[in-house]
């Protein structure tokens, strides 16, 4: 995952510096839809020694996707770029169907499509969703199955792809993407599912777009680098055992200024009554506390009205010291207003998730 988000950050800062001829053209539509259809193929990576029963798996992937293609004035400032929102639907073969079975996930996502009036272009690409498995683990009848534990996850996905356009309406693509599904540590075990793929597929527009190359201008002439301070309330969700629902509230407060076009670096920190760990220190016989203070840095990806953050941080007050003491943390977040945001995040240590929390934020 963290090295996925290096290198979408190294191509954002490529296409940052690129130079290209500039035209001003007026609009003739604002959105264009497409429906898409992907093969993918792939591999499962074993980032753990508990899935070593599963090192031969090779997904294979059929993908439907529909999207809104953004070729306004408005979406044009915003990267440079004519950015799709859209959703995909995928079944997901694993291969060895005995242990992990089958898969079907629906993803929405954000696709920044760089030089998209051009016969051949590029985009990267976010998604985040839900997912139905149909072999979670059992003690008994799929004990190997250490990935996921529940019929329903949370799928996540970074990549990329080049097209090709065929016709005015027409495009093939060749894309590289990185799949992972977990269930955010709501029960265990979840080590997870990760497997990157390689895909082609064939995209159609109702209409021609409306796709120029207009005008560049630095983006500090066009706006001030903004500013924000967030204060956040989250919601974290965990199920350590049947019939055991946990409920964690949490406070986040982070800073966040913008240094490009697209990108936003951020400095915060976070409180939480981690009930999780209430109920393992109960279960110990200890006497620790629950609660728990970390500070963390961070970077966003500024889309429009969302936000694809990404911090990485340490704690400075876990008096329960049972897991590491650094953290990863990804978050999507839609701006609901320039003051009020609300979204999903997700906190992991090193390539295991702890949780997944839904939260509200007030922007000052």
């Amino acid at each position: 995952m963290r090295n996925t988000v290096v290198i979408l950050l190294a191509v954002q800062m490529v296409i940052g510096k690129a130079q290209m001829p500039a035209s001003s053209l007026s609009d003739t539509a604002a959105v264009a839809k497409t429906i898409g259809l992907h093969l993918h193929h792939g591999f499962v990576l074993i980032h753990s020694r508990n899935l070593v029963p599963v090192r031969h798996s090779n997904p294979t992937g059929l993908e439907l996707n529909f999207a809104w293609h953004q070729t306004s004035d408005k979406a044009w400032v915003s990267c440079h770029c004519y950015p799709k929102i859209g959703f995909a639907a995928t079944y997901w073969h694993f291969d060895q169907p005995e242990i992990l079975g089958h898969s079907l996930t629906g993803l929405f996502y954000i696709e920044p499509v760089f030089g998209a009036w051009r016969k051949l272009h590029f985009s990267v690409r976010a998604g985040f969703g839900l997912s139905y498995q149909n072999k979670p683990y059992d003690e008994v009848t799929n004990p190997l199955n250490l990935s996921y534990s529940t019929k329903l996850a949370f799928p996540l996905q970074l990549g990329s792809a080049v097209y090709f356009r065929l016709k005015p309406r027409w495009l093939l693509d060749a894309t590289l993407v990185y799949n992972h599904i977990s269930n955010g540590g709501i029960r265990t075990p979840n080590a997870g599912i990760n497997w990157p793929t390689a895909a082609v597929g064939l995209h159609h527009y109702w209409h021609t777009p409306a796709l120029y190359n207009r005008a560049k201008k630095d983006w500090r002439t066009e706006h001030p680098p903004k500013t924000r301070l967030d204060a956040t309330l989250f919601l974290a969700f965990k199920e350590p055992s049947s019939k055991l629902y946990l409920f964690s509230p949490g406070i986040e407060w982070k800073a966040s200024r913008q240094v490009t076009r697209m990108s936003a670096l951020t400095l915060g920190g976070e409180w939480l009554y981690n009930n999780g760990a209430r109920v393992e220190i109960a279960q110990a016989g200890r006497t620790e506390n629950p609660h728990q203070i970390g500070v963390a840095i961070g970077h966003e990806f500024l889309l429009g009205k969302f936000l694809f953050g990404q911090q990485f941080g340490a704690y400075v007050y876990k008096p329960y010291r049972v897991r590491d003491d650094v953290y990863q943390r990804y978050s999507l977040l839609y701006r609901i207003s320039n003051n009020v945001s609300a979204g999903i995040s997700l906190r992991a240590h090193k390539h295991v998730a702890e949780f997944v929390d839904v939260r509200l934020g007030y922007s000052f």
